[in-house]
């Protein structure tokens, strides 16, 4: 009796789907992990800091920490390890924040955790969640991100990052996988404040990277539960998708159907080289600040040569029209 409870047991445990999850111990990656658990998941938490970690997901239980840094292959090697030993499943890359590496977090390490999974036999889902208009180095978002964190050049990198993803899967036949390209985040309290009309919406899914940044996806863009559950609904999709997902829409956050109307990216995979992208970002850059300096010396000669008032009133006219060109 107690030889078939074992065997049992290990039959459960086989079947139990095997996830490991960076960014969990973010604002969404708390929702995220939550609702896996709730599904059932085995959540392994790779981790800066693991005290803060355990803190964070005290009581719960199916969740194993691994400390390392995205920065380290080895630590990535050694959570893959411990994971495989669990017949790992899933990889939800969720990784980033508020002045970070971005080169490295979104494109190097997303890279590394796509190339470990690739060589997993028992790997079968891979969902990484990317930003719009990561392929736009001139569009608005683009060049004010990328304005602010020039070192490493945020919208290459996740476009980067994405890149790796579709090149590993394309070792792996049995790899499904879904790039999340997400807009505007808000937390679920200021989008309840902001934009009270928009809170009782759905989402939006969208292909390509064609999202309007005057448009729904920059405001109101969507709230963190909103996003987390994208993700989750994401995680059992079979086949190879790039999406775009905001708020504002009519398909239930927890939808996954939504992807047998999508249609998945192409079997071939054509990559663009590293410093191709990086070079495009960085030259829209010093073309916005070239244009921008340009404008200021125009508007100081329209000052001088119409006055103040009209002056400026041409000023603004002229960046008004730039800003439409662009």
């Amino acid at each position: 009796m107690v030889f078939l409870i074992l065997l049992l047991l290990l039959y459960a445990n086989a079947l139990q789907p095997v996830a490991l999850l960076t960014g969990a111990t973010g604002r969404t990656g708390q929702l995220v992990t939550n609702l896996m658990l709730d599904q059932g998941f085995r959540c392994n938490i790779f981790c800066r800091n693991e005290q803060r970690a355990r803190e964070i997901f005290h009581g719960k239980s199916n969740i194993e920490f691994i400390q390392g840094e995205l920065i380290n292959h080895d630590d990535i090697q050694a959570a893959f390890d411990n994971a495989k030993k669990q017949h790992l499943s899933h990889v939800v890359y969720m990784a980033g924040g508020d002045n970070i590496d971005y080169k490295c977090v979104n494109y190097q390490a997303v890279a590394a955790f796509a190339e470990e999974a690739a060589k997993c036999e028992t790997m079968r889902h891979f969902v990484v969640v990317s930003t719009a208009w990561a392929t736009k180095p001139y569009s608005i978002a683009s060049l004010l991100f990328n304005s602010m964190y020039i070192d490493t050049v945020p919208m290459a990198s996740h476009y980067l990052g994405e890149q790796a993803v579709r090149k590993a899967a394309s070792m792996n036949e049995n790899l499904n996988y879904v790039v999340l390209r997400a807009t505007g985040l808000n937390s679920d309290e200021n989008y309840a404040k902001k934009y009270p009309d928009a809170v009782s919406m759905e989402l939006t899914y969208q292909q390509g990277d064609n999202f309007d940044f005057f448009g729904i996806a920059g405001k109101p863009g969507m709230s963190r539960n909103q996003l987390a559950n994208a993700i989750v609904s994401a995680v059992n999709v079979e086949g190879r998708y790039t999406v775009e997902v905001t708020g504002s829409g009519t398909v239930e956050r927890t939808d996954s159907s939504v992807y047998e109307r999508l249609i998945q990216d192409e079997a071939e995979v054509t990559l663009n080289a590293e410093d191709e992208i990086y070079d495009a970002h960085v030259v829209a850059i010093k073309r916005l600040k070239n244009t921008a300096i340009t404008a200021s010396l125009i508007g100081i000669a329209f000052v001088g040569l119409f006055g103040w008032s009209q002056g400026l009133f041409l000023f603004f006219s002229f960046d008004a029209a730039i800003i439409f060109v662009w």
